[in-house]
Parts: C-alpha cells; sequence; structure tokens
C-alpha cells in the first residue's frame, strides 16, 4: 500500500451530514454550554446543561446558574473552539468546559476540569457525570434502542454486536471491569430514539459507567462519566473529567457509523506524517517462540528480521522475551538480557532498518514484578498493595505520583532512542482498580485513579513530542483500554489476547465487524498462513504468528496470504458495511464491505462457517454509484478468480457467492472501469 492511497480527509458525499444537520448541533453547543440558555420547544436533544455533579449537597443545575460565568471562542477552519468556566464566589471553585464543535460533523466534544482557586479544601464534589442529556422522540412512543458492542472478553464473543431495547421505565448501567476501559463493555455505544440517534464516544482509560433511563414514552437520559467520584480539592487542585464525544445522526444507522469512523479517523486517530498511520505488516512470535533461547536472542531475531523481509512484512515484532527474568516475572526489568542480547537491541534494530523493516518493541511500564529492578530500587514508586496475576506478585507503579512518572517516561524515552524503536507497544495485565480505591481516603475518593489517568496520558504525550514519528501500539491484556482517549495517541495492533493461541479465525471474523462500526484502524494476528485464517484476522495491519523455523514451512503460501493483505490493507480506511447480521455462532454466514468512495474501489470478505450446511449466499453490496461499471473479480481460497463485469445496480441488488468447502472464504474486489454516464 502506498502512502497515497491511505485517504488524507473525508469525501464530501452523502455519507457526510447536510449543513442544516450541522447548524442544528452547533446551535446546540452554543446553547447547552451558554450562559442562559434561550428558550425553546422540545426537541430531539435537551439543551439544559449536558453535564451534571453534586456539590456541597446541591446540584450543578441549580449552582451554575448564580456562579460568575465567562466564555471565550476560537474560530477555525474547520472547527469552533469553546472555553466556558463557572466559578463559585463563595469558595472559589472553578468548573470549566473545553469544547470542540466540528463545522463538518455533527459533533461535539467536551472536557471538564475542576479547580479549587480559594484557600481553603473545597467542600465535597460527587457524582460527577461528564456527559448528561435527555432525548425526546420525534413521535411518542418511538422505540427506544441501544446499539453496542461487547469490549474485550478473550472469547468468541469479543466485539460482537448487540442490541437493547428499553421500554418506558426502564434503566440499566454499563461499565466495565476492573478498571480497564474496554473490558467487558465498550465505552462506544449509538442510542436510537425512533429514526434519530446519537453516538457517543466516552474517553476514560479507567473505571467509567454510563446509565440508560428511560423515563417515560417522552424522555429518555443517558449519563457517563467516572464510576466513583466523592473527593474535595486542597487548595490549588485540579482534576479533569473524562472526554465526551457525541455524534447525532438520523436515518441511517449504517450512514451514521461510517460518518462517525471518518471522525474518528481524521479528527482522533493518530496522523504522524500528516495522513491516519500506517499499522504494520509484523512478524510477533511470541507465544509461539518465546520459551526458545535460540529465538530470544540477537542471532534469532536477526535471522527474525531477514524472515519478516523474505515474507514481504516491513516491521519486526519483539514482545516481551527481552529482559533478565522474561514474562511475567521480569516485568519492571527494562534493559536486555545481557547475555541473550550482549550488545543491547540495537545491532537487531539496525539490521531491520537496512532491511527497510521497523523495529516494534514491548513494554509494561504501569506494573513492576516484586523480584524486579523497578520494585527494588524504587519502591516509593509503587502502590502499597500487591498482586497475585499473571503468575507472580505484581505492583501497580503509581503513574499518579509526577517523580515516578518522569522517571519512567525518561527511562522509556532513553530506551525508544537507545534501541532504536520506531513502535511502541505498551501493555497492562493487571486490574488497577482495587489498587486505586484501596489507595483512596474516605473523602478522596477517585482521586488515585484521576491522577493514574492523567498521568498515563501526560506520558504518552511526552513521548509522542520527544519522538516524533512514533507509533503507540495500546494493549492491555488484550483490548481492553480501547476508549476515545487512548484512540487519540495510540492504535489497538492487538485488539484481543484471543490471538495468543490457535483459537478459530471465526473470532476474528467478529471482531472485526464490531469494532469496524466505531474504529477503523485495528489489527490482531494470524497463526496460519491459509487463505480462510488470514483472510479472517488481516486487517488495516497484518500480524503473523507464522511457524517459520518448522522443517517445511510453507513460505510459498504464506507470502501469498500476506500479498494479498496488503493488497486489501487501503479498503479498511473506507466506509464499512455489514452484509449480514453478526454472529459467533459456527452455523452461520457472515460478510462485510469496505468500500473506498474516493477511488470508486472496494471489497467484501464472505465467510462461511465450519458448521454452516447451506453453500450459496447473496450480498447486497453497499455506497455504489448504480450507474457505473465495476470490474469484479471474485477470489477462493485457492486464490483462484472469477472475473465478472457488473454496473452498481447489480451489485447492490445481489451478488450471489458460492463456497465449495466449509469453512471457506470469498475475497470479492470491485473497481469502477466506466464513470458514470459514459455508458453506450
Amino acid at each position: 500500500m502506498r502512502d497515497s492511497e491511505i485517504p488524507v480527509d473525508a469525501r464530501n458525499d452523502s455519507v457526510m451530514a447536510s449543513r442544516s444537520e450541522v447548524l442544528w448541533m452547533l446551535d446546540w453547543a452554543a446553547n447547552a454550554f451558554a450562559e442562559t440558555k434561550i428558550p425553546h420547544d422540545k426537541t430531539f436533544l435537551s439543551t439544559t446543561y449536558p453535564f451534571s455533579f453534586i456539590y456541597d449537597g446541591h446540584s450543578s443545575s441549580r449552582l451554575l446558574k448564580s456562579w460568575k460565568y465567562a466564555s471565550e471562542t476560537q474560530e477555525k477552519a474547520d472547527r469552533i473552539e469553546k472555553l466556558v468556566t463557572w466559578k463559585d464566589p463563595v469558595t472559589g471553585l472553578k468548573v470549566s468546559a473545553t469544547i470542540t464543535a466540528y463545522k463538518h460533523y455533527p459533533a461535539v466534544d467536551w472536557i471538564l476540569h475542576f479547580e479549587n482557586e480559594g484557600s481553603h479544601d473545597t467542600p465535597i464534589i460527587e457524582d460527577i457525570q461528564a456527559l448528561d442529556i435527555t432525548l425526546h422522540p420525534d413521535n411518542l412512543g418511538a422505540p427506544a434502542v441501544l446499539h453496542q458492542i461487547k469490549g474485550d472478553t478473550e472469547k468468541e464473543d469479543a466485539f460482537l454486536p448487540f442490541d437493547t431495547a428499553l421500554a418506558p421505565g426502564d434503566h440499566f448501567c454499563i461499565a466495565p471491569a476492573g478498571g480497564k476501559s474496554s473490558s467487558g463493555a465498550f465505552p462506544f455505544f449509538n442510542f436510537q430514539y425512533g429514526r434519530r440517534g446519537i453516538i457517543t464516544a466516552i474517553g476514560w482509560t479507567g473505571q467509567w459507567a454510563a446509565s440508560f433511563n428511560h423515563i417515560d414514552s417522552d424522555a429518555l437520559q443517558i449519563k457517563a462519566g467516572m464510576e466513583r467520584t466523592h473527593l474535595r480539592l486542597h487548595p490549588g487542585e485540579r482534576i479533569r473529567s473524562p472526554r465526551i464525544l457525541i455524534m447525532a445522526w438520523n436515518n441511517d444507522l449504517y450512514t451514521a457509523h461510517n460518518r462517525f469512523r471518518r471522525l474518528m479517523l481524521f479528527n482522533y486517530l493518530p496522523k504522524p506524517n500528516g495522513r491516519p498511520a500506517r499499522i504494520p505488516v509484523a512478524l510477533q512470535c511470541f507465544d509461539r517462540y518465546s520459551l526458545r533461547p535460540d529465538w530470544a536472542s540477537e542471532s534469532g531475531q536477526m535471522k527474525a528480521a531477514r524472515v519478516a523481509d523474505e515474507l514481504g512484512c516491513d516491521t519486526l515484532w519483539l514482545d516481551a522475551a527481552w529482559f533478565p527474568g522474561d514474562f511475567p516475572s521480569g516485568v519492571g526489568n527494562w534493559f536486555a538480557k545481557p547475555d541473550a542480547f550482549p550488545r543491547g537491541l540495537k545491532p537487531v534494530s539496525d539490521l531491520c532498518h537496512d532491511l527497510g523493516l521497523q523495529f516494534m518493541l514491548w513494554f509494561e511500564p504501569e506494573r513492576a514484578d516484586s523480584n524486579s529492578s523497578i520494585a527494588k530500587e524504587h519502591p516509593e514508586f509503587l502502590y502499597p498493595r500487591t498482586t497475585v496475576e499473571f503468575g507472580g506478585t505484581s505492583h501497580l507503579v503509581n503513574l499518579g505520583d509526577p517523580n515516578t512518572r518522569f522517571f519512567m517516561t525518561d527511562l522509556l524515552s532513553k530506551c525508544i532512542h537507545d534501541y532504536g524503536i520506531d513502535i511502541y507497544r505498551l501493555d497492562f495485565n493487571i486490574s488497577p482498580l482495587r489498587f486505586w480505591r484501596e489507595n483512596d481516603e474516605p473523602d478522596r475518593q477517585g482521586m488515585s485513579e484521576i491522577r493514574h489517568i492523567e498521568g498515563l496520558y501526560a506520558m504518552w504525550d511526552d513521548l509522542l513530542a520527544h519522538h516524533p514519528g512514533l507509533l503507540i501500539d495500546n494493549v492491555a491484556g488484550g483490548g481492553r483500554r480501547i476508549d476515545l482517549e487512548t484512540c487519540m495517541r495510540s492504535i489497538p495492533m492487538w485488539r484481543s489476547d484471543t490471538a495468543c493461541g490457535t483459537n478459530p479465525p471465526d473470532w476474528n471474523q467478529t471482531q472485526s465487524y464490531g469494532l469496524s462500526l466505531y474504529i477503523p484502524l485495528h489489527s490482531i494476528a494470524f497463526w496460519s498462513p491459509d487463505a480462510y485464517e488470514c483472510r479472517s484476522t488481516a486487517t488495516v495491519g497484518v500480524i503473523c504468528q507464522l511457524d517459520y523455523l518448522k522443517e517445511g514451512f510453507p513460505m510459498d503460501e504464506a507470502e501469498a496470504s500476506i500479498d494479498e493483505a496488503k493488497e486489501n490493507q487501503k479498503y479498511w480506511y473506507g466506509d464499512f458495511y455489514p452484509l449480514t447480521p453478526a454472529s459467533a455462532a459456527m452455523d452461520k454466514f457472515i460478510a462485510y464491505q469496505f468500500h473506498r468512495p474516493d477511488l470508486n474501489e472496494g471489497m467484501i470478505l464472505a465467510f462461511r462457517r465450519c458448521e454452516c450446511t447451506a453453500d450459496n449466499l447473496v450480498v447486497k453490496a453497499q455506497g455504489l454509484s448504480a450507474e457505473c461499471i465495476f470490474q469484479v473479480e471474485i477470489i477462493d481460497d485457492n486464490r483462484n478468480k472469477i472475473e465478472k463485469t457488473l454496473t452498481g445496480r447489480q451489485l447492490m441488488s445481489g451478488l450471489g457467492l458460492h463456497f465449495d468447502r466449509k469453512p471457506g472464504s470469498l475475497l470479492v474486489r470491485y473497481k469502477r472501469i466506466i464513470p458514470r454516464g459514459n455508458l453506450a
């Protein structure tokens, strides 16, 4: 994939919002954060303050009306940025909202800050809801449905889409497990009320919670924020809330999701060279070979680099096998094994760079084993309790302490420089919530979590600033910390630990389906070079856990699978259309499409799972120009091709696919060959 095949910005087409939709949202944002609310008739989205908290026992909606208000606005080409503040004249508490309203999307983003500008501790601030909105349907009794995907469960249902209908009077909450933002629950969701909806993203890499209260047939309230806040601020202290992004939509569900994907791709996800990031095509064999001393060594990794180059990869990925004590007991020893890597890791990265490869290296800086150098030399960096997760006694490193964070940032920065790292892989394999909560005082509940998360973001931001072009891989025992804030700094290149073993590749189909509704860039590893597994797994990134040291390894087949996946990479930056229902069942077909309207081409991936008794599937392509003519190729698991010439109308009316095996896959690529209006 050439850099020129990575899009720079969204195409101005029917997927994008109309001018009236954007203006409606801009007006809403101006009104919602204004000092005085403009009288209005009841509309879809309420214009009261879109957040809430309790201060000294009183609700913010009542207090803010009497506090000193100030507002500053800065207009840019594609957005309006606003800083709004309210200050309590009695206690000196200042609440500020940093707001971004987009000019090409009906979307608004905000963060709250609370700062004590008084001379004494504040009264208790509690139940901080960074999001608190009420929706009203166009028609009384319109159905209310919450569209979600599961978080990472490390099972067959990881990131599986599912819907929940809410009847009047229904109330329920969602939250992740253990303080990891996408562990079990996912901080992106789409609430549909009749023909309209709100896609919401939460940016908080800790324990968030969201609640949905269908008050009556005419109102539904959505709240989201940290799960627990009950704290007072000392003089001079300042804290932040989760980031909230909402995008309003109407009429078509999947048009809304594609609009949101574009918003994420071009306004939130990393763009190290001015374009959305390129995910690596990497050789990564830690789970297969980590116990082989000949592999976890300088000579072993140099051989791996040459194999990666021969396979057509662009990255050598060295995971948790390079430090003394190995994984998990050596976590906290952030220096290369002197016996296996006597010259450090620079010779390996130098060879990678000579071959035209990137070098990617694994770290877990927020955890330290009790026997590690971090734990022994700097016990002051650690929370007092320990955990026995992952086979050793581990501590949580306290990034909420500035001295700890500065030390860890400098250490990591030195490693990135000295070892020649191009992609920094950040893992996190313990659950932090109990550490945070046990460290909180009764009148400071939530502070440990807030400070740790603030420190985490600051550390990532410093590393990115110090190392231009650096990519961060966000992993946390799999895809357990995927949220809006991590997506702004990193990419989940290992979206689930289901890839740590030879689990059914069908699980990867489900993961691609679910995550692609919200997140355009993500990847996971495949273990076999056969076409079905590679197509089930490869995304915009291609991660290979291949048994290349095995005698008779089918190098030709592996190269063919990788070449095919590389040809498909460009399509993952496009619009996503589900073509079958989402399912983790083994007796179903699953199919989905990626379409690049800027290129007038795309692909369909269709899978017949191992227990599916049917052998024919009809798929209806989406997003095409009906009058255009497309060159279509249908490629089976043996890479035999059937070529057809079809109009967009024919592709959208239904393309019949025949599978001669199960499990089996078909790759359909299409490309416009005659522009609309030039037909004979």
